[in-house]
């Protein structure tokens, strides 16, 4: 009876064994893809298109490509975050300081500094786990008049790191 039930454990821890093995293996031999961003390119048919600098050197084929398709993904949702952000562009802040000057600052994300990485998920090699790290930036400008700040250079005032997490079962798109 003891037996038994030892070997019965046996069988089924040993597929469990051999599961987190392959994925410790292909966790090693797949290393996290970062890469920075660069401003889009405009191919001549009209799409915009991402570079990634030339010393990124995906170690597969399949990584590579889920690497090409999350950063165009990313591209996307930076791009449409930046649109909708809250306190963005469109519903900029004006107010009169104390100095008598008067203040439009609104918030918008750093397109160039934009970083995304695409690893394999631990638990199973057919996902694929990408992150996008971008900033935040509050720009301010400064002016006599309410429609002057609005139509002034705007600087940076203050930034903010954010990361957003991503999953993708091989090929089946970004979520």
């Amino acid at each position: 009876m003891r037996i038994t039930s030892l070997l019965i454990v046996s069988l089924l821890l040993l597929p469990l064994l051999l599961l987190s093995a392959l994925s410790a293996q292909a966790t090693e031999s797949a290393p996290d893809d970062q890469t920075q961003l660069q401003a889009p390119t405009v191919a001549p048919d009209g799409q915009s298109q991402l570079q990634a600098p030339a010393d990124a050197a995906p170690v597969d084929s399949e990584l590579e490509r889920e690497h090409q398709r999350f950063s165009q993904f990313a591209r996307q949702q930076v791009e449409r975050m930046n649109a909708t952000i809250l306190g963005g562009r469109n519903s900029m802040r004006v107010y009169k300081g104390s100095d008598g000057l008067y203040h439009a600052s609104y918030k918008a994300i750093d397109l160039g500094e934009v970083v995304c990485r695409v690893r394999r998920a631990e638990h199973d090699p057919h996902y694929f786990v990408g992150d996008i790290v971008y900033k935040e930036l509050v720009l301010e400008s400064t002016g006599q008049t309410a429609e002057a700040c609005r139509k002034g250079s705007f600087a940076p005032v203050s930034e903010k790191s954010n990361r957003v997490i991503y999953s993708s079962q091989r090929g089946g798109g970004w979520k």
